[in-house]
């Protein structure tokens, strides 16, 4: 793979027109990186502080974390990630992910959108496919329509959309923040416990609620309103389907398991922890002997270059801010690595405990020889957990490879971290 680069500054503007796939990532180092499978395919230009890319086929890009991104085109599928910079794309072809990126603005996207962990407002256009959204520390605006289904998850700031299909949404209504949604289909709205917020539905096929200490044993009609708490925030769904109102737990399965699981999920729960531990130390230190290294040698460099004083001085200071910020940004996501898998082993011991009892409870009718049926209600699916990450798949690996724990313990550990223990 061919490649080009040139060396910037820490907030570039880098503009983007690639015909086929595009990768971009954000990186430490102050330079703009890109390669292609054939040369000839690829152009890059810089004049002053700003980098133009051109490319006829695939393409991947590095550019650093604070650079100012701009996307013209992108005629295939598009990644991006790890940008703590202004991000604009103006048309995607493919399909759309954004994983950890800084305030971005979308024109229009033709396939799927996915995006997770965006450090500001998303603010977008249109959408052909399904959009799913999660953890927008702003707001999180649909200007036009998404043509697929929306699934929505934990925004801080206002949010609004429209859906030609199915709208799922997890909320957290912050005081004085507004919510507007509109879906063809069914409107699924699970908000957080303990809520202040007035909900309005001026159109539904019909209203399901049940709220804490509201419960309606069959549909109402619109326009509906409710309040709950003192109304901090404003939340108005409305749908051509049913709207669906809750904020239940998961419901889960009530299958046969094995009652031993919960004593070795916590067993092993220490061992991870413990593994966890040692592999951020070792982490941690092979990072700061790489920057104690790198500054050693941009010393010898600087002092070969023959460049002032105050040049040097002023290279070092900007190199050393860089390494803080890296240093910063890894114990960052170590600490948000920990607190997930911690999540994770939290809820599977949740679900055994829930299973246990319920287990228990059907012993004990069982041996005074009757039981209850109670009818039950239809309710919406639950949105999907989320998978395994790639890197505590290997953490159990390795731990299985080292001898920490037997092939039937990583069986378990594994099943209970997708859910399924």
């Amino acid at each position: 793979m061919q490649k080009q680069f040139v060396t910037t500054s820490s907030t570039p503007r880098v503009i983007l027109d690639v015909s086929g796939d595009l990768r971009l990532k954000g990186q430490d180092d102050l330079e703009v990186v890109a390669k292609s499978e054939n040369p000839e395919d690829l152009a890059l230009e810089a004049r002053d502080d700003q980098v133009t890319i051109r490319c006829t086929s695939d393409c991947s890009v590095r550019v650093p974390r604070t650079a100012i991104v701009q996307v013209q085109a992108a005629r295939g599928d598009t990644t991006i990630k790890a940008l703590d910079g202004e991000l604009s794309i103006d048309s995607v072809s493919g399909d759309l992910e954004l994983r950890n990126v800084g305030l971005t603005r979308v024109g229009s996207v033709r396939g799927e959108f996915t995006a997770r962990n965006v450090e500001g407002n998303l603010i977008i256009d249109t959408v052909s496919g399904n959009l799913s959204a999660r953890a927008i520390q702003g707001d999180f605006t649909v200007r036009g329509t998404t043509n697929g289904n929306l699934n929505l998850s934990d925004v801080a700031g206002n949010a609004s959309a429209s859906a030609n299909g199915n709208v799922v949404l997890r909320l957290d209504p912050a005081p004085g923040h507004t919510y507007e949604f509109k879906a063809s289909g069914n409107l699924f709205c699970r908000l957080a416990n303990e809520a202040s917020v007035e909900i309005s539905v001026p159109k539904a096929a019909q209203v399901m609620v049940d709220l804490p200490g509201i419960h309606a044993s069959a549909p109402v009609q619109t326009p509906y309103a409710i309040t709950l708490g003192e109304g901090d925030a404003h939340v108005t769904l409305s749908a051509g389907g049913n709207v669906i109102l809750d904020t239940h737990a998961p419901d889960w399965d009530m299958e046969d398991f094995d009652l031993d699981v919960g004593s070795e999920v916590n067993g092993m729960a220490e061992a991870v922890s413990e593994q966890i531990s040692q592999q951020v130390e070792s982490q941690m230190r092979m990072i700061e002997e790489q920057l104690n290294a790198q500054m050693s040698n941009l010393s010898l460099r600087l002092s070969a270059a023959r460049l002032t004083e105050d040049q040097a001085r002023r290279i070092e200071e900007r190199a050393r801010e860089a390494s803080e910020r890296a240093t910063s940004r890894a114990q960052e996501r170590v600490k948000r690595a920990q607190e997930k898998l911690e999540q994770k082993l939290a809820a599977a011991q949740r679900k055994i405990e829930y299973k246990t009892q319920a287990r228990e409870r059907a012993t004990r009718h069982s041996k005074h020889g009757f039981s209850i049926n109670f009818p039950t209600q239809p309710v919406a699916p639950e949105p999907p957990s989320d998978p395994v990450s790639e890197d505590e798949r290997l953490m159990i690996l390795r731990m299985l490879e080292q001898n920490k724990i037997t092939m039937e313990e990583a069986e378990v550990l594994l099943s209970a971290l997708e859910g399924k223990a």
